[in-house]
This record gives structure tokens, C-alpha cells and sequence, in this order.
């Protein structure tokens, strides 16, 4: 951060400091995601296989994109957390500063951040609406976890 522009008046500066505070956004490392993030909404995947998922898992994912969220996949960031072992949750969040976050199958990730949460309960964490899911894969066949899913991103996103 620039110091060129000072304040010099000592009654002034305060409120500054106050109200010009600056974000600084880590770009060190390169998340390379999945999508645009067009609608500030990121999605946390966990595969040590692929980049992102497995296929099948990928095109589940696209299809609740679209059919269940009304979105598109360049509204969101897809990005696989095996990928950033070392990457924290306030870097994370820093980085794409995203209004909504889901995480599939990231609970053992977020206890290391120290946010507990069950699959499907929704916490404020960071600044972001963030919604716990299972896995992808869990998705593929077991329609009680669907419900489940759906009825909390119905909770985050239609409410």
C-alpha cells in the first residue's frame, strides 16, 4: 500500500483509518478454478483423482447448478481443495471474497479450520452463507441425501 498520500490533520485521520480500511487479496497461489464466479458463489470439491471430480460427479454437479440453482456454471467457482493442502479458509475466502459457499464432502477441511458442521446444516463463516454437503458421489444414488441437499439450498438460496 501506497503511504504517498498522508493525512496530516490529527482530528481528520481517525475517521479515515475507520473507513478506508484495504483488503489485501493474496494471488500467490493460482486456484485456476472451475467457472467465472459471476454470482460470487464457490463450491468446494474434495478429489485426489481429478482435477476437479470424477465425471459422473461433474455432471451431477452441473445439473444442480443449473436445474436446482437457476444458474449457470460460469456463475459459480468450482475449485478442489486436494489441490491447496496448504491453503487456509481465510486465504480461500480472501481470494474469491464469495458471498455463498457449498462444500462437498470438505468436513474433515473445515474441522482443520476449526468450523465444525454436520452434511447439510448452514453456518455464517467469514462473511459467507457457507452450506455443508456429502459428497458428490453420495448424490449419485442416495435420494434421502438428496432431500436433504435440497431442502438446504432451498433454505440458502430461496429464502
Amino acid at each position: 500500500m501506497s503511504t504517498d498520500d498522508q493525512i496530516s490533520d490529527d482530528f481528520i485521520l481517525p475517521l479515515f483509518e475507520e473507513l478506508f480500511v484495504v483488503k489485501e487479496r493474496d494471488f500467490s497461489i493460482d486456484y485456476n478454478p472451475l467457472g467465472e464466479g459471476k454470482q460470487k458463489l464457490l463450491m468446494l470439491v474434495s478429489s485426489t483423482s481429478e482435477e476437479f471430480a470424477e465425471n459422473s460427479e461433474l455432471q451431477l454437479l452441473n445439473t444442480i447448478i443449473e436445474k436446482g440453482l437457476k444458474k449457470e456454471l460460469n456463475d459459480v467457482w468450482v475449485v478442489n481443495i486436494q489441490r491447496f493442502p496448504n491453503a487456509s479458509i481465510e486465504n480461500i475466502w480472501a481470494h474469491f471474497e464469495p458471498l455463498q459457499v457449498i462444500v462437498w464432502g470438505c468436513t474433515d477441511w473445515l474441522k482443520t479450520h476449526n468450523v465444525a458442521m454436520e452434511a447439510h446444516r448452514q453456518a455464517y463463516v467469514n462473511g459467507a452463507d457457507l452450506l455443508a454437503a456429502a459428497p458428490l458421489s453420495t448424490y449419485l444414488s442416495d435420494n434421502t441425501a438428496k432431500a436433504k441437499l435440497w431442502s438446504g439450498m432451498q433454505r440458502m438460496f430461496f429464502n
